[in-house]
């Protein structure tokens, strides 16, 4: 079935004001920067170094802040009922929440803890550390792998509420920030698309 040129016109204009009201919801407050997810999976798949590649992963597949991953021990992980406990600190408690494990980081979390005792920690370096890492491979910072996590939960139709309790965000207000890039995503592919 063809468009007529009136029709492909009002998808034009509707996908730039949604690009318009995406750049517009607080002209102050900067867009998350985030990875497409081709590049973090090639780019993960070409490091050689067994840690700094598993460190990289388990960023990527759970959207955990850097100093939740480093802090990470074997015992946290669950294999059996795939969800790892992620803990952090806010006003001096410590809070918990439990995550999905994905089927592909739990096996290669399996193999890489196995020779570790339980309480072991998974990355023994520092957050500093961890930041240069992701500096070196990815060319840009740690939180960039949970903004990334972020977008692609929502392009792939995940929902916002499983989303925000995943990130440990204490208002889903925060987590919908990401709501913003994804139309602004989106009309920026069908103006690819219709030009």
């Amino acid at each position: 079935m063809n468009q007529t040129q009136t029709e492909k016109d009002i998808i034009v204009l509707e996908a730039r004001d949604l690009t318009n009201q995406s750049n517009n919801v607080n002209p102050q407050k900067e867009l998350p920067k985030y990875w497409d997810r081709d590049y973090i999976v090639n780019t993960i798949s070409d490091i050689k170094n067994p840690r700094h590649k598993m460190l990289m992963q388990v960023l990527w597949f759970t959207g955990c802040r850097v100093t939740e991953a480093v802090s990470l021990t074997k015992g946290q992980i669950d294999f059996k009922n795939y969800t790892i406990t992620i803990r952090w600190q806010k006003n001096r408690k410590f809070l918990y929440r439990n995550i999905p494990l994905h089927p592909r980081l739990k096996e290669l979390l399996e193999l890489y803890t196995s020779p570790m005792k339980h309480d072991s920690l998974i990355f023994p370096i520092s957050r500093q550390r961890a930041w240069q890492l992701v500096k070196k491979y990815l060319r840009g910072h740690p939180h960039q792998f949970r903004h990334s996590f972020a977008v692609n939960w929502l392009r792939c139709g995940g929902d916002i509420i499983i989303l925000s309790r995943m990130l440990g965000h204490a208002k889903v207000q925060s987590t919908m920030e990401y709501l913003k890039i994804v139309p602004l995503d989106q009309g920026k592919e069908l103006l690819k698309i219709l030009f």
